[in-house]
């Protein structure tokens, strides 16, 4: 008796390996067992390496870029850093202004930092921050961005010209602009994705050339993800204080990504959508074969909740089947596509990020998908008449 305990268990079982009852409601359920793996695994593909290059752009774009400057005083700052996600604060200051060299004249976005004079949340410190160098007080050096170099033809310890009309003066000779002698000794790469070139100065030799008062009244503040702008930045309006944030100047660009993304993602959830419709079409052919076997079984006392069970039995096994299949054949395949398209050596390394997050979600939503399937044919199996059916003979 043990056999057929429990007994929709055992009954689905039968129904499910039974080939000989209805051969192509089996090759239908095959099919879309096939086809769900297929769709599982391709979901797991797209979302890891769309996942790995959105983190890599996060690092590589926004590593420069200030998560968020916002004009207040010292006074605040404590305040600040007691925000959640908030990690440290530093005087900052930044403008465009015009660079004149010997080759070229060209707009940039100029930032001065004081990296020594950085105050931070609790347990966090320097390492956190992953500055890039900043010059010394006093040298009127320039670290700046690897393309600003190449675009304008630039070589290292190389003295440009910046102008600014930021706090220009009014002489005999008219509207008098800030001119300064600046020395580009160093440089960093970045995948900044604006129309400018960023160079950073010393917090104090920009803001005397931009002829900005002494007392700081601009703070850069650094986040522990940039992503969590939106949870940082309510506060902030409820202090009533005035700020950027990054979103105004790459926000457009990782919307983009983000977009293709779910585009991708959708079209991918249509080829597991369309599997699981298959189910629908297996299971209706076994319920109308099976329609004598069902009436015997009420009438022995099986009932309807137990017969609806049998057939959501069956439905959920060939999704959790297919979703299994399509994470053992997904995670391998990820790293494979990984390989071969860093090896052509078009596109470098392609960064990959297999989250077991995702990978729940991918097959959650996939069973749960081909257990809405099931419920048609299951629900018709339950209400089957068993004095009709048996009628019929």
């Amino acid at each position: 008796m043990r056999l057929f305990h429990p007994l929709t268990f055992a009954i689905a079982l039968k129904y499910g390996l039974n080939s000989k009852a209805h051969k192509f409601a089996k090759f239908v359920a095959i099919l879309s067992t096939v086809g769900i793996a297929i769709g599982v695994a391709a979901l797991i593909v797209d979302t890891s390496i769309m996942q790995g290059l959105q983190n890599r752009l996060k690092k590589s774009v926004l590593s420069d870029t200030p998560h968020i400057v916002v004009e207040t005083s010292q006074n605040s700052i404590p305040e600040i850093l007691k925000l959640k996600n908030v990690v440290a604060a530093a005087p900052f200051v930044q403008a465009q202004t015009l660079m004149q060299s010997k080759n070229s004249l060209a707009l940039i976005n100029l930032q001065g930092l004081d990296d020594s004079d950085i105050s931070y949340a609790t347990g966090y410190e320097r390492k956190d921050l992953k500055l890039i160098s900043v010059p010394p007080k006093g040298s009127f050096e320039l670290n700046a961005e690897a393309a600003l170099y190449i675009r304008n033809d630039l070589k290292l310890n190389t003295g440009v010209k910046l102008i600014s009309t930021i706090n220009a003066r009014y002489t005999p000779m008219g509207l008098t602009p800030t001119q300064r002698i600046f020395t580009l000794n160093k440089y960093y790469s970045s995948a900044n994705s604006t129309a400018l070139d960023s160079a950073v100065g010393n917090y104090d030799d920009v803001r005397r050339f931009f002829r900005m008062p002494a007392q700081a009244n601009s703070y850069r503040i650094w986040l522990t993800d940039p992503f969590v702008i939106d949870s940082v930045t309510p506060k902030l309006k409820a202090m009533g204080l005035n700020f950027t944030d990054w979103t105004s100047v790459q926000g457009e660009f990782f919307k983009a990504v983000a977009m293709e993304k779910l585009t991708m993602t959708i079209m991918l959830c249509l080829v597991i959508v369309v599997a699981s419709f298959n189910i629908i079409s297996a299971l209706a052919m076994v319920v109308s074969s099976r329609l004598t076997e069902i009436a015997i079984f009420k009438t022995m006392g099986l009932s309807n909740i137990r017969i609806l069970n049998i057939f959501l039995l069956m439905g959920i096994f060939v999704g959790v089947t297919g979703t299994v299949l399509g994470i053992i054949l997904g995670i391998p395949l990820t790293y494979y596509v990984s390989d071969m398209m860093s090896n052509t050596g078009s596109f470098g390394t392609l960064p990959v990020s297999i989250e077991l997050t995702n990978i729940l979600i991918i097959g959650f939503g996939s069973v749960m998908m081909s257990l809405l399937c099931t419920l048609y044919p299951a629900v018709r199996a339950a209400a089957t008449d068993p004095v009709t059916h048996l009628s019929r003979g």
